[in-house]
């Protein structure tokens, strides 16, 4: 995640445009930057304090505690779900990348950049904080038949909330919501839509399948990244007033700003 997070910052302060429908400055990005800094960081100061599973209070844990919709994942214990799943998290990270392939999205390409670095640094932060303040155990841990070794894992009580759930929502929205923000007369906007939320429901079935979260984890994490990733670029958007359309000759219509 460092490296991802200093890549994106290298690559915004390569882009340099004159024609943006986002804008990138000290005033409007220190906030969100600082948050997500903060909140990243007592996340890692929570997990490092965070007490280790206990195995007396694993044996006590009992299935019929859990609620209705919880309780039938218990023995899901799918290898292949989990692999599937990563592989997905980690090409999740690009999606907003992958939206360069439009003209408008490249001369915006510095703001982007800072965009995907600050969803992932403040969903990363709720995301860890929550998961060391409600130590809920996984799914696994009701299941006797797990080993011991398994059920005493250092992120055995780290269910709450999912993490691979949350970060794909956050990536798949903030790229929705670049692509319909900088192609408002996009035909068919509700495929985009569709694809974002698909894919983040997507990866939570998996973990669930996996036996690595709950029902209501996923649903939790899905909730979190997903309002994360939509609301970042609001920080960012050009003031009506300060936009105009110019016509760039058989280029058509593009966006340009007024200094």
């Amino acid at each position: 995640m460092k490296r991802f997070i200093i890549f994106c910052l290298l690559f915004a302060l390569s882009f340099q445009s004159e024609a943006q429908y986002y804008t990138v400055s000290f005033k409007r990005d220190v906030a969100p930057l600082a948050v997500g800094i903060g909140l990243t960081g007592l996340g890692r100061i929570l997990h490092n304090r965070a007490d280790g599973p206990s195995l007396a209070e694993i044996e006590m844990l009992d299935i019929e505690d859990l609620n209705f919709l919880d309780r039938g994942t218990v023995f899901n214990d799918s290898r292949q779900a989990r692999a599937i799943s990563d592989v997905i998290l980690y090409s999740s990270a690009v999606m907003p990348f992958v939206t360069y392939v439009s003209h408008k999205c490249r001369a915006n390409g510095g703001a982007i950049a800072l965009m995907v670095v600050e969803t992932a640094l403040i969903n990363n932060g709720i995301t860890s904080i929550t998961k060391s303040s409600v130590e809920r155990y996984r799914p696994f841990n009701y299941d006797p038949a797990t080993d011991n070794e398994t059920r005493l894992g250092r992120t055995s009580r780290e269910s709450f909330i999912s993490g691979h759930t949350s970060n794909a929502a956050a990536f798949a929205f903030l790229s929705a919501r670049i692509i319909t923000d900088l192609h408002p007369d996009l035909k068919h906007k509700h495929l985009i839509w569709l694809t974002a939320s698909t894919i983040p429901a997507v990866i939570g079935y998996l973990r669930v399948r996996g036996g690595r979260h709950f029902p209501t984890d996923v649903i939790a994490g899905y909730i979190v990244g997903a309002a994360t990733g939509y609301l970042i670029p609001s920080l960012h958007l050009v003031k009506n007033e300060h936009v105009k359309l110019s016509t760039t000759g058989i280029a058509g219509l593009r966006l340009s700003i007024n200094f």
